[in-house]
Protein backbone atom coordinates (compact mmCIF):
# COMPACT_ATOMS: atom_id res chain seq x y z
CA UNK A 1 0.00 0.00 0.00
CA UNK A 2 1.15 3.49 -0.70
CA UNK A 3 0.26 5.74 1.95
CA UNK A 4 1.04 9.16 -0.19
CA UNK A 5 -2.26 8.02 -1.83
CA UNK A 6 -4.21 8.40 1.27
CA UNK A 7 -3.40 12.37 0.97
CA UNK A 8 -5.23 12.90 -2.40
CA UNK A 9 -7.04 10.19 -3.57
CA UNK A 10 -8.72 8.51 -0.21
CA UNK A 11 -11.01 9.99 2.27
CA UNK A 12 -10.06 10.44 5.55
CA UNK A 13 -12.38 7.81 7.08
CA UNK A 14 -11.54 5.27 3.88
CA UNK A 15 -7.60 5.97 5.09
CA UNK A 16 -8.62 4.99 8.64
CA UNK A 17 -9.90 1.83 7.58
CA UNK A 18 -7.12 0.97 4.93
CA UNK A 19 -4.80 1.41 7.82
CA UNK A 20 -6.80 -0.86 10.42
CA UNK A 21 -6.90 -3.30 7.58
CA UNK A 22 -3.47 -2.88 6.64
CA UNK A 23 -2.47 -3.98 10.04
CA UNK A 24 -4.69 -6.95 10.32
CA UNK A 25 -3.65 -10.46 10.39
CA UNK A 26 -3.76 -12.21 6.68
CA UNK A 27 -6.80 -14.37 6.22
CA UNK A 28 -4.33 -17.54 4.92
CA UNK A 29 -4.37 -21.06 6.28
CA UNK A 30 -1.78 -22.20 8.44
CA UNK A 31 0.61 -24.49 6.86
CA UNK A 32 -0.69 -28.52 7.75
CA UNK A 33 2.31 -28.54 10.03
CA UNK A 34 4.35 -25.39 11.00
CA UNK A 35 7.63 -24.64 11.72
CA UNK A 36 9.20 -24.61 15.40
CA UNK A 37 8.00 -21.27 17.13
CA UNK A 38 10.52 -18.68 17.32
CA UNK A 39 10.87 -16.37 19.95
CA UNK A 40 8.97 -13.01 19.55
CA UNK A 41 11.06 -9.95 19.02
CA UNK A 42 9.77 -6.87 21.28
CA UNK A 43 7.91 -4.32 19.11
CA UNK A 44 10.39 -1.12 18.31
CA UNK A 45 9.52 1.77 20.47
CA UNK A 46 7.06 4.01 18.58
CA UNK A 47 8.89 7.17 17.05
CA UNK A 48 7.69 10.58 18.73
CA UNK A 49 5.32 12.39 17.10
CA UNK A 50 5.88 15.58 15.41
CA UNK A 51 3.28 17.42 16.73
CA UNK A 52 4.42 16.12 20.38
CA UNK A 53 5.06 19.01 22.70
CA UNK A 54 3.10 21.66 20.97
CA UNK A 55 0.19 23.61 20.94
CA UNK A 56 -2.37 23.51 18.43
CA UNK A 57 -5.67 26.07 17.80
CA UNK A 58 -7.98 23.72 15.54
CA UNK A 59 -10.97 25.18 13.52
CA UNK A 60 -13.69 23.03 12.43
CA UNK A 61 -15.88 23.65 9.53
CA UNK A 62 -18.74 24.02 12.09
CA UNK A 63 -17.52 27.07 13.75
CA UNK A 64 -16.06 25.29 16.84
CA UNK A 65 -12.48 26.15 18.03
CA UNK A 66 -10.06 23.79 20.26
CA UNK A 67 -6.75 24.52 22.18
CA UNK A 68 -5.19 21.19 21.94
CA UNK A 69 -2.00 20.67 23.69
CA UNK A 70 0.29 17.33 23.32
CA UNK A 71 2.67 16.19 25.88
CA UNK A 72 6.20 16.35 25.11
CA UNK A 73 6.22 12.40 24.35
CA UNK A 74 2.79 12.34 21.99
CA UNK A 75 0.88 10.39 24.16
CA UNK A 76 -1.29 12.76 26.34
CA UNK A 77 -3.65 15.72 25.00
CA UNK A 78 -4.87 18.31 27.12
CA UNK A 79 -7.64 19.73 25.26
CA UNK A 80 -9.78 23.38 25.99
CA UNK A 81 -13.10 24.42 23.65
CA UNK A 82 -12.63 27.78 23.07
CA UNK A 83 -15.67 28.66 21.00
CA UNK A 84 -18.98 26.85 19.80
CA UNK A 85 -21.32 24.33 21.75
CA UNK A 86 -18.43 22.58 23.92
CA UNK A 87 -16.92 26.16 24.97
CA UNK A 88 -15.22 26.36 28.42
CA UNK A 89 -15.42 22.52 28.29
CA UNK A 90 -11.93 20.72 28.21
CA UNK A 91 -9.95 17.10 29.37
CA UNK A 92 -6.89 15.31 29.14
CA UNK A 93 -6.79 12.29 26.99
CA UNK A 94 -4.55 9.45 26.43
CA UNK A 95 -3.74 9.11 22.84
CA UNK A 96 -3.12 5.97 20.26
CA UNK A 97 -1.23 7.82 17.39
CA UNK A 98 0.68 5.99 14.25
CA UNK A 99 2.38 7.80 11.85
CA UNK A 100 1.41 7.47 8.07
CA UNK A 101 3.39 9.58 6.29
CA UNK A 102 5.47 12.07 6.16
CA UNK A 103 3.99 14.80 8.46
CA UNK A 104 0.85 12.86 8.32
CA UNK A 105 -0.52 11.25 11.78
CA UNK A 106 -3.78 9.23 12.73
CA UNK A 107 -4.93 10.06 15.94
CA UNK A 108 -7.59 8.36 18.26
CA UNK A 109 -8.98 8.54 21.96
CA UNK A 110 -11.90 7.77 23.73
CA UNK A 111 -13.72 10.17 26.36
CA UNK A 112 -14.79 9.63 29.77
CA UNK A 113 -18.48 10.45 28.46
CA UNK A 114 -17.88 7.30 25.84
CA UNK A 115 -17.23 9.57 22.84
CA UNK A 116 -14.58 8.66 20.31
CA UNK A 117 -12.79 11.04 18.25
CA UNK A 118 -10.24 10.09 15.61
CA UNK A 119 -8.58 12.60 13.65
CA UNK A 120 -5.82 12.66 10.54
CA UNK A 121 -3.51 15.42 11.05
CA UNK A 122 -1.59 16.66 8.28
CA UNK A 123 0.95 18.83 9.56
CA UNK A 124 2.48 20.00 6.62
CA UNK A 125 -0.83 20.94 5.14
CA UNK A 126 -2.30 22.44 8.72
CA UNK A 127 -5.19 20.12 8.09
CA UNK A 128 -7.03 18.03 10.52
CA UNK A 129 -9.88 15.12 9.24
CA UNK A 130 -11.82 14.50 12.28
CA UNK A 131 -14.68 12.50 12.80
CA UNK A 132 -15.96 11.35 16.62
CA UNK A 133 -18.99 8.95 17.44
CA UNK A 134 -21.22 10.13 20.66
CA UNK A 135 -24.37 8.57 22.15
CA UNK A 136 -27.86 9.44 21.08
CA UNK A 137 -30.79 10.08 23.60
CA UNK A 138 -32.12 6.80 22.56
CA UNK A 139 -29.33 4.63 23.23
CA UNK A 140 -27.99 4.58 19.73
CA UNK A 141 -24.90 6.36 18.34
CA UNK A 142 -24.06 8.58 15.37
CA UNK A 143 -20.87 10.06 13.82
CA UNK A 144 -20.03 13.10 12.58
CA UNK A 145 -17.28 14.17 10.02
CA UNK A 146 -15.67 17.12 10.10
CA UNK A 147 -12.34 19.18 8.36
CA UNK A 148 -10.58 21.93 10.22
CA UNK A 149 -7.42 23.97 10.01
CA UNK A 150 -4.58 23.05 12.47
CA UNK A 151 -2.48 26.10 13.03
CA UNK A 152 0.52 25.37 15.45
CA UNK A 153 0.50 28.37 18.31
CA UNK A 154 3.47 27.63 20.48
CA UNK A 155 6.12 24.99 20.87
Amino acid sequence: MRIRTLRTAVPALAAAALITLAGAPSAQAAPAQAAPAQAASAPAPAAVPDFAGHTYVLTLDNGAVLRNSYSADGTTLDWTALEGPMAGHGGREALSVRAVGEGLYFVNWVEASGMTVSHVMDLGRGTVSVYWTYATPDGGRTGELHTATLQRVSS
